[in-house]
């Protein structure tokens, strides 16, 4: 077992003890002593007078490019804990490769250091920081907008060209060539693979389960568990296995051959087409929940979603109501990026009233806006119950110097639960050192 396993309170951060306790002490007086000392942390001391309670999550979200060596790796743990958080959700996959030792996947090209693992390191100085560390996994944007190859052979997007998607009109992201299109320009980010591929989803849990496996992280975050818009996927796969289960055709075509199709009302084809779309992604979210929960079952599993809860499932597949209120994710974090600070609030009301099972953090940007409006965001939160925040991202910390000061005269004069400033481990240990 990893000595930094944090499954313990009085052991945490440490390498070989309880803190300060000699191994001769009684135990029945360390058990008194544990109780007293979580009775004072997290009892009647967990909120203060304004309600800003000290258990909250208060996650960042660390992007990729934060872990191209150890330096800038050690300056995103050191934001985090400057700033009075206690989690950090940490992109080790972004286009099917790897930010941490992988059988499966190749190697991010973005490192250099052959020797460097950048979970590793994040795991290890995070937990001694007090610091959660959740691998935070791009899960069907696979590749590149381009044309552009990958450098590796074992690169799903070269091995498995027929697992990607494709849309209404015929533009196959499995094609390395193509013809003029843009994805981009179509509102695409990428290149995605495909929910209703079953090997898709074979290959998806068994890179979740690796990392599970292999490391010491306290949660898999989930980013892209959906489709890139309305218009995907047509693969011949996917329309296949659709009419083969309902004998019509996705495209709602009333000249479709299939006999239970022939004549079909359109706008029925194309609700059950919606619904079938959505629950071939909620289908790959429940085999990853059984994945963990047979490997480790203290990790938690958490995914970053579309805010407007309607069109999150009819334009991308993303029923993550269902996937609160059946137990399939411990925590949701609907993105509240865009619009004015009143229509946020609308949206995170919405999802409050909607969400009754998982916890619910409201994701919150700080490179896009200035540093009262991300504190007015964050108070709204709280008083629509929301049990925590996300923060986007280490950059908006760097590129805007006042921000963690407004935090700390702000929302996070107290410091967390999991983060305390009396804590010497957190200063000494850490000082060692666009969401895609």
């Amino acid at each position: 077992m990893n000595p930094l396993r944090r499954d313990n309170f009085v052991t945490r951060g440490q390498i070989d003890r309880p803190v300060d306790l000699p191994f001769v002490f009684p135990a029945f007086l360390r058990t008194i002593l544990v109780c007293l000392c979580l009775a004072f942390c997290f009892g009647s001391g967990s909120a203060d007078a304004s309600g800003r309670s000290q258990e909250e999550f208060r996650g960042l979200w660390v992007v990729r490019h934060w872990l191209k060596n150890r330096e800038q790796a050690m300056r995103a743990v050191r934001i985090a804990v400057d700033a009075r958080l206690n989690a950090l959700l940490v992109q080790v996959r972004g286009r099917g490769d790897a930010f941490y030792r992988s059988r499966l996947v190749p190697r991010s090209e973005s490192l250099s250091d052959p020797d460097f693992d950048p979970l590793a390191l994040l795991v290890e100085e995070g937990h001694r920081a007090g610091l959660e560390v959740h691998a935070w996994v791009n899960i069907y944007l696979t590749w590149k907008p381009t044309e552009q190859r990958p450098a590796s052979q074992r690169h799903v997007y070269l091995q498995h060209p027929e697992w990607f998607m494709r849309s209404a009109d015929g533009i196959d992201m499995g094609r390395v060539a193509l013809d003029g299109v843009d994805l981009v320009e179509r509102g695409v980010t990428g290149r995605f693979l495909s929910p209703g591929v079953p090997e898709v989803r074979a290959h998806l849990v068994g890179v979740i389960e690796e990392i599970v496996d292999e490391y010491d992280i306290d949660g898999i975050h989930m980013d892209y568990v959906r489709y890139p818009n309305i218009h995907y996927d047509y693969s011949p796969a996917v329309n296949e296995a659709f009419k083969a289960r309902y004998g019509l055709d996705p495209a709602g075509r009333n000249d479709n051959e299939a006999g239970a199709g022939a004549g079909a009302d359109v706008t029925d084809v194309r609700k059950l087409w919606h619904r079938w779309r959505s629950e071939q992604v909620s289908l790959l979210v429940g085999q990853v929940r059984d994945a963990i929960a047979r490997l480790k079952p203290a990790v938690r599993l958490s995914a970053a979603v579309k805010p407007d809860i309607e069109s999150a499932n009819t334009q991308y597949g993303q029923d993550w109501i269902a996937w609160s209120n059946r137990g399939l994710v411990d925590f949701v974090v609907p993105m509240f990026y865009e619009g004015s600070t009143p229509e946020i609030d609308r949206q995170m009301a919405e999802a409050r009233k909607r969400v009754e099972k998982a916890g619910l953090y409201a994701g919150i940007g700080v490179w896009n806006q200035n540093a009262d409006e991300t504190v007015a965001q964050i108070e709204i939160a709280r008083d629509r119950g929301f049990q925590g925040v996300v923060l986007f991202s280490a950059d908006g910390f760097v590129q805007q110097e006042g921000l963690t000061g407004e935090l700390h005269r702000g929302p996070f004069r107290a410091p967390s639960a999991l983060l305390k400033e009396e804590d010497p481990r957190a200063e000494t240990q850490a000082g060692r050192s666009g969401r895609d």
